[in-house]
């Protein structure tokens, strides 16, 4: 081997011990550079697109007629944007009671079933203390949690705990109440934020989204309800507040079962979305009262 071919051989090898004896660049040597142009072409271009899509929402639709002929296509849409289109099997619940409680009022079962084989729903069951067998069934309300994790020792309760003064109320007064744990705040921990903490964007390659597993969870927990001798499948009600009032709007729409949705917080136009980059119209007015705030007096 001649010494012309050895170099040729050695070039790569030289020029990376070379490289490890170099400073590596700092940041501070690279320059910044100003983006405030462009992103606020793209902020005015997104509030654009999202005037526009809101003067012509529905606009179609003028009569009870056109809402019954269009329902279909909105509701296949709700679906496939959820992930659920087409909709999964139901498969057998395996639900089990594992517990019991005895109030002074009311009574309360721990309960879990399976949304889909291995998926499980941890929820609470709160029935009134008596029930008259010859009412026919009475009224049931499924009962969806936001945040509100209860963790003592390590141990997860789920946030049902958080909500469990509402189940007791709505068993005071005459209705069952199932309600149940979301999926990252559960008995049984699963990730909801996957992509807003974890970077899983795949999750979107794949077509899922917590958000279908939500609302999956409450068809199934109406399953349940349906199983249970006490109640009235003709009425059946849902509630719940912040990511429980999403919930409640998304089961409401793909589940002619719901006779009464009562979404609370959680929920709001397309503006504060995407616009204002607020998650409900209390957060809006929270951030509003705080700017107004800071432009008086310089401190947030």
């Amino acid at each position: 081997m001649n010494r012309a071919t050895l170099l040729v051989l050695l070039s790569p090898a030289l020029l990376a011990l070379a490289a490890i004896g170099q400073e590596p660049a700092k940041p501070a040597d690279v320059p910044k550079l100003d983006t405030s142009r462009g992103d606020a072409m793209i902020a005015e271009y997104f509030r654009r697109e999202t005037e526009r899509i809101q003067k012509t929402c529905l606009a179609e639709i003028k009569t009870l007629d056109d809402w019954n002929a269009k329902k279909g296509e909105y509701r296949r849409q709700l679906l496939e944007m959820l992930g659920l289109d087409p909709l999964p099997e139901k498969s057998d619940l395996k639900a089990e009671v594992t517990g019991r409680v005895e109030h002074d009022e009311f009574v309360v079962e721990n309960l879990h079933f399976q949304s889909r084989p291995g998926l499980y729903v941890t929820g609470n069951l709160y029935l009134p203390k008596k029930i008259d067998a010859a009412s026919g069934g009475l009224p049931a309300i499924l009962y969806v949690c936001g945040h509100g994790a209860v963790k003592k020792g390590g141990v997860s309760y789920g946030n049902k705990v958080t909500y469990q003064h509402h189940g007791g109320w709505f068993a005071r007064n005459g209705y069952v109440c199932l309600t149940i744990d979301t999926l990252q705040m559960g008995e049984i921990e699963g990730i909801h934020h996957g992509t807003h903490r974890y970077g899983m964007w795949w999750w979107l390659n794949r077509g899922y989204t917590p958000a279908g597993v939500e609302a999956w969870n409450c068809v199934r927990a109406l399953d349940y309800l349906e199983t249970r001798p006490e109640v009235d499948k003709t009425r059946f009600g849902v509630t719940g507040r912040s990511g429980g009032g999403a919930y409640s709007w998304w089961v409401a729409a793909i589940d002619d079962r719901i006779k009464a949705a009562v979404p609370v917080a959680g929920i709001t136009d397309l503006t504060t979305h995407v616009v204002d980059g607020c998650v409900d119209d209390a957060a809006r007015e929270e951030m509003e009262k705080t700017m107004g705030d800071f432009e008086r007096t310089g401190r947030r």
